[in-house]
This record gives C-alpha cells, structure tokens and sequence, in this order.
C-alpha cells in the first residue's frame, strides 16, 4: 500500500514536471518568434537617403520619405537614423554615395531617382533597398523586376508613371490649334527615354508633329533650347528627366525670348516659369516610400511588398507665364487645377 502511494506520488510529480517543461518550451518558442518579429524594429536602424540632382521635386519627395516614416509611427534618432546625401547631378559621385552606403553597413538605403535606383542595383547585395520618386522601376535597365509583385527579393518601393494621355488632353484644352511640339530629353538617362517616347507617342496619336532634341551634358542644355525654339514651334513640352530639370534655367530662357508656352510633367518647374505642369505628385510618393521603409525597418522582408504604383496629378497654372507667351488659360482648367501662380507673383 505504501509503495502504491510513493508511486502515485512520483507519477504526478513527473506528470507535473513535463507540463512545466511543456509550457516553458512554448513559452520559449513563442518568445524565439517574438524576438524574430521585432529584433529589426528593436535596433536603430541606419538609413541611407540617396539623392541625385537636387530640385524641388527631390526636395518634396524627401519630405514625403519622412513624413512617411514619421506616420508609420516611427521615431527618428530610436528606430532609425537618416542620413541624406545628393551627388548633384554627378554620377561618379553618386556612386560614391552608394559606395559609402555599402561599406557604412546602412540597414537600408532609400534611392530617389531612377540613375540612384541603377547604382544600387549594379552595387548592393546584401541590404535591402526602397525606391521612389522614379518612373518606370521596370525600365532601369538593371532588371528591378518584371512586375509590381515579381521583382528581387532586397527591393521594393513606390513609382509613377507621367500621364502622357492627361497632358495631350491639357494641351489641346490649352492650345487646340497646335500642331507642331518640340520637346527635349536625355539619351544616357533610360528614365527619360521612357517618359519622352511616352510623350511624344500621345502627341503624335492626336496628330500633332513632335521634334525632339537630345541633350547628354549640362553645358549642352542652352544652344540645344536655343536651336529648339529657333523651328516654327506651337510651344515646348518638357518630359521629366534629371538633367533637364536641374538645367531647366536655360530651356526656360531660349522659350521666354521666343515666346513660346512651355509645359513640363515636373510639379516644380511651374514656380520657374513652365505655363502648365501636369506632374505626378511626388511628395506622396515620397510618403508611399517611406511607409514602405517602415513595413521594412518593422522586420518585413521586401519580397513580400509590391512595388506601388501611384497615379495622383497635381495641376500647376502658371498665369503670369501664359500671359508672357500670350495664351489665355481656360477658366476650367485655373480652377481645377491646384496651384495657381497668379499675373502678380513676383
């Protein structure tokens, strides 16, 4: 009787003992996937902003990576750190930036522009990288990907295509007698080369005659525009492009002294003088980057984020250049459109 009892003792201590062990295993496990969820967001994270000209647009794009890691509900300087550099329009420089990137050990490196996009592709291996303010991540060049969910696995980001279309129809709303477009572009940037044959397609599908210029180098930027406005023009439509952005003080001043209306997809080439810009709006897709950023700094693997596309406008009218050029604008158009730089500014 009494070993009966010593051995029903025994046997529920024992039975006591492996449920402890039980439950500390899945207590262990559940804490083993914890730690695997949350060690990327438990470290600060070192973010490397990499930039290749600087305009307006890159400015507002940048803003947008911030405030898109800031509504995420990160904190800068606790999960993360931002580090931003520009190559200024100079691509052995920015692939120094890239360079420095690697060697630095940033956790993630955030390209604006499709040249800054194309120097990380050729370089980094091992870090993940979050694109935006680009085009086309499909026409890099450097095989980004095939689609928005089929792309490798370190990349992800947000993108947007100009709307060619939607400028074909200002254009016509703006100047319906117009036939004869000049427009500019840079062949060495693939980015350009998409965006201008995009143009120039929808403007020749409504008829219109498009003649291009090509411009490889900053200081061929004003003689190119000067010989551009010297052809018998309606006026000038400026696909976007780095190049011709940062130079843009050129082409603006050969098409003031022919008096020929310029229209831009770049957003911020209207305070400088474009009469219309029909632009993607490229803070919100710095924001859309930068959310992007934060699923990744939260432990989220980029092969698992689409690349997302963006397809919001922003209209700029510039009043005060339309008048220098003699085109009256549309009452539809200044009021849909949502800036207005009125005949007064300075």
């Amino acid at each position: 009787m009494m070993l009966r009892a010593m051995w029903n003792s025994l046997k529920r201590l024992s039975l006591g003992l492996g449920a402890i062990a039980l439950a500390a295993a899945v207590l262990l496990l559940t804490d083993e996937n914890v730690r695997t969820e949350g060690d990327a967001a438990a470290k600060t994270w070192k973010v490397r902003v990499l930039e290749f000209v600087n305009i307006t647009d890159v400015e507002d794009a940048e803003k947008g990576v911030r405030d898109g890691l800031r509504d995420a509900g990160l904190t800068e300087g606790r999960e993360y750190v931002l580090n931003v550099s520009n190559a200024q329009g100079d691509m052995t420089t920015l692939n120094g930036l890239v360079d420095a990137a690697i060697s630095e050990r940033a956790d993630l490196i955030v390209t604006l522009s499709t040249p800054t996009l194309q120097a990380a592709l050729q370089r980094v291996r091992n870090q993940p990288i979050v694109f935006t303010f680009l085009a086309n991540p499909f026409a890099t060049g450097a095989g980004a990907g095939t689609s928005d969910t089929e792309h490798l696995s370190h990349i992800t980001g947000a993108y947007g295509m100009g709307d060619a279309k939607g400028m074909v129809e200002m254009i016509r709303k703006v100047m319906p007698q117009a036939k004869r477009v000049g427009t500019m572009f840079v062949p060495n940037e693939v980015n350009s080369v998409f965006n201008h044959n995009q143009t120039a397609d929808a403007l020749r599908a409504t008829g219109m005659e498009v003649f291009p210029v090509g411009v490889s180098t900053p200081a061929e930027v004003p003689d190119a525009a000067l010989s551009l406005c010297s052809q018998k023009l309606d006026l000038v439509c400026l696909p976007a492009a780095n190049l011709t952005a940062a130079a843009f003080p050129s082409i603006i001043q050969a098409t003031r002294r022919a008096k020929l209306p310029l229209f831009a997809f770049m957003g911020g080439l209207g305070n400088q003088g474009a009469m219309v810009c029909l632009a993607r709006d490229y803070y919100d897709m710095g924001r859309d980057g930068g959310l992007i950023a934060a699923e990744v700094i939260r432990g989220k693997s980029p092969k698992d984020i689409p690349f997302r596309p963006m397809t919001r406008n922003r209209l700029i009218v510039n009043l005060k250049a339309a008048r220098e050029c003699g085109v009256n604008i549309p009452q539809d158009v200044i009021k849909a459109a949502e800036k207005v730089i009125e005949l007064d500014s300075p």
